[in-house]
């Protein structure tokens, strides 16, 4: 499904996230959020790689000025998981990693069946923004690639049409074969904002999208409709 009103906005980042480049990508991104702040670290290595991306998730946007709280590793315990992002969530911080990994940490249920996947479907509806850097940005669309397991394409969460390329440049889309699919161009430290049904470029680069065999970049003052 793609955006509507109502549901949160989407930030689609193309990586090297949590880095000063970032910060005013970023602080539009927590302008938009009422309430409290998250990071799901799933696209990284359960231990200590969840750990560290964690702990550069919370410095950044503390230098940012906002306080984030980190959700225990659904890998450990859905349950736990998902009762961190809890009703009062506005802002959930999905950074980069292994999109594989990050689909198995947001599919695979607890032992009620429940899935942090879900979790995040359903805030996103009750209008939490959720922001995605690289894996996490990838997820979040219609379909995902995993270039860490496979060229294959496989079904993401569906909150944005399409499909992510991060870490994008003109021409790196290549490696797939995907002719008739949305693509989201993301440029390193740079990406679009989706509130509404409407996108605008964000961060540093030049942001595009393609709609058949057409490229367009995602202008960064005048909002523009979604393509579906």
């Amino acid at each position: 499904m793609s955006t509507t009103a109502g549901t949160g906005a989407i930030c689609l980042q193309g990586g090297r996230e949590l880095t000063p480049p970032c910060d005013d990508m970023d602080r539009l991104v927590v302008e938009r959020s009422n309430g409290a702040i998250v990071v799901l670290a799933g696209a990284a290595r359960p231990g200590s790689d969840y750990a560290g991306a964690s702990a550069r998730t919370v410095a950044h946007y503390q230098r940012l000025g906002a306080s984030v709280d980190i959700v225990p590793d659904p890998r450990d315990d859905v349950a736990t998981a998902i009762d961190a992002l809890h009703d009062d969530v506005g802002l959930v911080v999905l950074p980069g990693g292994s999109p594989g990994g990050l689909l198995d940490v947001l599919m695979t249920p607890g032992d009620d069946g429940s899935t942090v996947g879900a979790r995040l479907v359903d805030l996103w509806a009750r209008g939490t923004v959720i922001s995605g850097a690289s894996a996490g940005a990838m997820v979040l669309c219609r379909h995902t690639a995993t270039p860490d397991r496979s060229s294959d394409r496989v079904e993401g969460l569906g909150l944005v049409a399409g499909m992510a390329i991060p870490h994008w440049s003109p021409g790196s889309e290549r490696r797939w074969a995907l002719p008739e699919t949305l693509l989201w161009g993301l440029p390193e430290c740079g990406g679009t904002l989706i509130d509404a049904g409407m996108m605008i470029g964000v961060g540093q680069g030049a942001a595009a999208v393609r709609s058949g065999s057409t490229w367009s970049t995602i202008h960064r003052t005048t909002p523009q409709p979604v393509p579906r």
